[in-house]
C-alpha cells in the first residue's frame, strides 16, 4: 500500500521525549517533528491507540502535552540508530508557545 503524504512540514529534529502513560518515566529521541506529530526513537514502544504523556525538552524549555500512539515497531536496542522502532505519535493540542518555538528561524550564528 503506497505511504501517504504527510500534511505537515517534518523537521528532522534529535530532541529529548520523555513519555509514559500516566506519568514521563521512558526517553527516547524524537527522529522527525512537526506540529501534528513526531516520530519517537525507542525500543519501549506502546500499542497504537495508546494515550501517552509527553514531556519535550528543547533549548527553550520543557513542554508537557498528550499524544496518541499511531504505529509502533519493536526491535533490539541495535535497530535505533536505523530508524526501524520506535513509534509515531500524533500531538494532541500541542502547546502553542512548543509550535512557534518548533516554527522558529534557527538563531543565526
Amino acid at each position: 500500500m503506497p505511504r501517504l503524504q504527510q500534511e505537515c512540514h517534518r523537521l528532522r529534529k534529535r530532541i529529548e521525549i520523555r513519555y509514559g502513560l500516566e506519568e514521563p518515566r521512558y526517553v527516547g529521541y524524537s527522529r522527525n517533528v512537526s506540529e501534528s506529530g513526531m516520530m519517537v526513537g525507542s525500543t519501549r514502544v506502546f500499542a497504537p491507540g495508546t494515550l501517552l504523556m509527553l514531556e519535550v525538552k528543547l533549548p527553550s524549555g520543557t513542554y508537557v502535552m498528550e499524544g496518541i500512539v499511531i504505529w509502533a515497531r519493536e526491535g533490539p536496542v541495535q535497530w535505533l540508530s536505523t530508524g526501524r522502532v520506535g513509534m509515531g505519535i500524533a500531538l494532541i493540542k500541542p502547546p502553542d508557545d512548543f509550535l512557534r518555538t518548533l516554527n522558529a528561524p534557527p538563531p543565526v550564528a
